[in-house]
């Protein structure tokens, strides 16, 4: 790889703690178990923000190779640095922190288990609920996707009876993939 390596800020590491951290670029910082820090410390990791999940993830590159015509970087995550995942498999972060690359955070997942574990993209508003307005009823109405198809819930007079309904469904359909509107 050519280039010189991107400045990382300092980091103070926390004494007494089972994690250290990893200064990437963009004034980030990733956390990794003690045990991991020296191996993964090795590379040169860098912020990547995806706007998608509106996060962060370390990510180092692999090598670059040209590609008609153009140089291409291939990347690793450091998640998948650290589960080594299967072809079809993904690493899926069950705090949704995506700088939290401890082991227990970590776990490999099929896209759509993935998928399950997305939690609702407007701020205020429960996953698996919408307002319904018509001349019969105005209330909300809770929907799931399950298998590619989307199920109906019920119709319910608050938006918290709609996105219990909706916490009800997941737990059933997605087990620990499930990102509920009212965590345990």
């Amino acid at each position: 790889m050519s280039g010189k390596p991107k400045q990382r800020h300092p980091v103070v590491q926390p004494l007494d703690k089972p994690y250290k951290l990893i200064a990437l670029t963009q004034g980030q910082n990733v956390i990794v178990d003690a045990t991991d820090f020296e191996w993964l410390s090795q590379w040169n990791w860098f912020a990547m923000w995806n706007p998608f999940t509106r996060s962060f993830y370390a990510n180092r590159r692999v090598k670059t190779v040209q590609i008609n015509g153009k140089r291409r970087h291939i990347k690793i995550s450091m998640a998948a640095q650290i589960l080594d995942p299967k072809k079809g498999e993904i690493i899926d972060h069950r705090n949704h922190d995506t700088l939290d690359n401890r082991k227990d955070n970590l776990r490999k997942a099929t896209r759509s288990q993935n998928v399950m574990n997305v939690r609702h993209k407007r701020e205020g508003q429960y996953k698996g609920v919408h307002r319904r307005d018509n001349k019969k009823f105005a209330g909300w109405r809770s929907m799931i996707g399950v298998n590619k198809k989307l199920v109906h819930l019920g119709t319910f007079r608050s938006p918290e009876e709609a996105a219990r309904a909706y916490d009800e469904a997941a737990k059933k359909h997605f087990g620990e993939f499930a990102w509920l509107n009212f965590p345990d």
